[in-house]
């Protein structure tokens, strides 16, 4: 089992390879979403942005096409930010939410 260490909430979690970041996060009743968007996301299907986190340490697949797009403006000034409905846990990550 690996394990994603979310800085901000000082929590370290279980994960299952192949489960996404956020996924991980709603199971362990951890929010990845920061202030109204709690309520108003696009439910893990890559449309909104709002999901975004820092990944600080640990390996994970390239961006996709739906991250790139959607994070394109922030990537300049965090180069480490990724969509985490769409990272996809295949080692044991440390991140930082609401970015």
């Amino acid at each position: 089992m690996l394990e994603i260490q979310f800085v901000k909430q000082k929590r370290t979690v279980k994960v299952e390879a192949g489960e996404t970041i956020r996924e991980a996060a709603i199971r362990n009743k951890l929010s990845v979403y920061p202030h109204i968007f709690k309520i108003l996301n696009c439910r893990g299907r890559g449309l909104c942005h709002s999901c975004a986190v820092e990944v600080v340490s640990g390996n994970t697949e390239p961006r996709n096409e739906v991250e790139g797009q959607q994070l394109a403006g922030k990537l300049t000034k965090n180069p480490k930010l990724r969509l985490a409905c769409q990272v996809k846990v295949s080692d044991n990550l440390v991140v930082k939410t609401h970015v």
